[in-house]
């Protein structure tokens, strides 16, 4: 009887002991609650450390992984010819390594296949608004190609207004305006 309650006791003790030093998961070394950052906030810590803003860049690969025993999000962009990679602690936000390296990428020029010319749209977008160049801000004038029609992009301000076009650039014709009020 002796031999079976030191043998429990024994048991016990250890068991005790083991779960005592085993910290869960949702803990840190010393028993702080771990906050772990999602991928996009991973995402805008790379950015802030290579000093450019999301619009700058094309992101290529943003996912979490598993490193010497440390949780980490493995973050790739490219911002005009330049690849930048990064690794970010996803409990810390800290970051552990990057490095930019200058690569034969370059976007492609959409080529500018248009029948009429950006002053030409920017003079139909005028002539709509009943308003003149010396009276307007342009802040926007963008050839593109949406759904095989090519077309400009017009953006400008008049007092507190913001006039937005779509000009047919084959055509001439406005596909879109919008004014929105500030």
């Amino acid at each position: 009887m002796r031999k079976k309650l030191i043998t429990i006791l024994m048991i016990s003790t250890s068991v005790f002991f083991i779960a005592c030093n085993k910290a869960t998961p949702d803990t840190t070394k010393d028993n702080t609650t771990a906050k772990k950052i999602t991928i996009e906030e991973a995402k805008d810590i790379a950015l802030k450390h290579a000093k450019l803003s999301s619009d700058k860049v094309t992101f290529i690969k943003a996912e979490e992984d598993m490193e010497n025993n440390t949780k980490r999000y493995d973050i790739e962009f490219y911002s005009d010819n330049t690849e930048y990679d990064y690794e970010i602690n996803s409990e810390t936000g800290e970051v552990i390594e990057f490095d930019k390296d200058v690569e034969d990428y370059t976007i492609p020029a959409k080529p500018n296949k248009a029948k009429i010319t950006e002053e030409e749209a920017k003079n139909i977008a005028l002539k709509h608004a009943k308003l003149s160049s010396d009276k307007v801000k342009f802040n926007k004038v963008d050839y593109d190609i949406d759904n095989n029609n090519d077309k400009y992009d017009i953006d400008f301000h008049y007092n507190n207004e913001e006039y937005s076009y779509e000009i047919n650039a084959q055509t001439g014709e406005i596909m879109s305006h919008e004014v929105d009020k500030k």
